[in-house]
């Protein structure tokens, strides 16, 4: 216990200028801490931003190639359904 009054003692005796490059030390430490933190933050967002795009992309393929294949049924209905109208066509000018 005594060590620490005599810390706070020693320190109380020291000079502003002393407190202020502690102080400047302390706040430098603060930033440095603060900006590995938030930098670790943004890599990790990052990392998530581009599963979820990938996964996106991944969707969007396999919806335009489900569209693709719907197109072509449609495509084929649609050749269908007009050469049978123009066979009743071809029959009603017959009548």
């Amino acid at each position: 216990m005594n060590e620490y009054i005599e810390t706070i003692s020693f320190a109380a005796n020291q000079s502003d200028r002393w407190m202020f490059v502690a102080l400047l030390i302390i706040g430098i430490l603060a930033v440095i801490v603060l900006f590995r933190f938030f930098t670790a933050r943004l890599e990790r967002v990052e990392k998530k931003m581009e599963q979820v795009q990938s996964d996106f992309n991944c969707h969007l393929r396999t919806a335009n190639k489900e569209m693709m294949e719907v197109l072509s049924l449609s495509n084929q209905a649609i050749g269908k359904n007009m050469s049978l109208l123009d066979r009743i066509e071809r029959k009603i000018e017959q009548l």
